[in-house]
């Protein structure tokens, strides 16, 4: 994602300021390279923008018709900021598309796959759910979260089904689910449904997930994300129990929402703290892996033609050689 080559001599050269700019120059060159040898994939980035820009501009005609011009107008500005944003950021990780194929002779892709559109999807909603929770209309607030839930879960159905799974999906679905969930709890949060112990929580445990990526990976060398099943599960009953809350929200009778709300926090709270721990940990065992033992000498590296195998640790590994 950030070129290891280039890495490898901004690592040599201690990251000094004149090796940065030496790295960024060479990225942005890098990238000015690669955009003409793929102008399929090029125009398909810009088809799939415009196919999210037609759905953007007709949402904020909804909304704009059965809530209020300010709404509208507000979501059609920060929604295509963030689409912007998103196409930049795919275009200039173009080779995280090209060079993901399996080596079974299935030619490179020359398109967006369906669901990294799906993704780019899901993105461009947030905004509109986060407006929508700051004036309290919870019953379109449960409508699009969940079928941002069910795009998440297609996306990965589809992938896997049609064999367009990608590098730079594995990268931006995690990505997205980072950023949708930290907006909605900021939301919930600024709204006063949820404590902001609550949030505060659920941003330590992605800032956690984040940083300590970019820091690994940086410092360290290349890593692999890869979901554990404690994650996985965490995650799914997060989903859950945010979803029911939002549901109750909209429309469980009030004296029934009062009683059981507190217990729907306690519960978001603690599994944000678990996944804190074991985040904390599983990046403890990644920088531990990460560094060659004292015992293991370059000659026996060498003798052996590669790096001593990685220990597998969770969410974020290093490779395997």
């Amino acid at each position: 994602m950030f070129a290891e080559d280039l890495l490898q001599d901004l690592r040599r050269d201690g990251y000094s300021p004149a090796a940065i700019a030496t790295y960024v120059r060479r990225i942005g060159s890098r990238v000015a390279q690669r955009m003409p040898r793929h102008p399929e994939l090029v125009r398909s980035v810009a088809g799939t923008a415009f196919v999210l820009f037609a759905l953007q501009f007709g949402a904020a005609l909804l909304l704009s018709w059965g809530i209020g011009r300010q709404l509208g107008v507000t979501y059609l500005v920060v929604s295509s900021l963030v689409l912007l944003c998103t196409c930049f950021w795919v275009l200039i990780h173009l080779g995280l598309i090209q060079g993901a194929r399996d080596p079974e002779g299935v030619p490179p892709l020359r398109y967006v796959p369906i669901p990294i559109g799906l993704t780019m999807l899901r993105l461009v909603s947030i905004p509109a759910i986060v407006l929508l929770i700051g004036i309290n209309r919870w019953s379109l607030v449960v409508w699009l979260y969940a079928a941002s839930a069910f795009t998440d879960i297609l996306d990965g159905l589809l992938a896997r089904a049609f064999r367009s799974e990608t590098r730079i999906g594995v990268v931006l679905d995690p990505l997205t689910d980072i950023v949708f969930n930290a907006s909605v709890f900021v939301a919930l949060a600024d709204a006063g449904e949820i404590p902001w112990w609550v949030t505060g929580l659920v941003l330590a445990r992605y800032g956690l997930l984040v940083f300590g990526t970019f820091a690994l990976y940086v410092f360290h060398g290349p890593v692999r994300i890869q979901p554990t099943g404690f994650g996985k599960l965490t995650g799914v009953l997060s989903t859950v129990l945010l979803g029911l809350l939002l549901l109750g929200l909209a429309y469980w009778p009030p004296g029934l929402l009062l009683r059981l709300k507190e217990v729907f926090d306690v519960g978001l709270g603690l599994m944000a703290l678990a996944t804190i721990i074991q985040v904390i940990f599983i990046g403890l065992d990644n920088l531990k892996v990460s560094r060659p033992a004292p015992e293991e000498a370059p000659a026996r590296v060498s003798a052996e033609g590669a790096e001593r195998p990685s220990k597998v640790v969770g969410e974020i590994r290093p490779p395997r050689r």
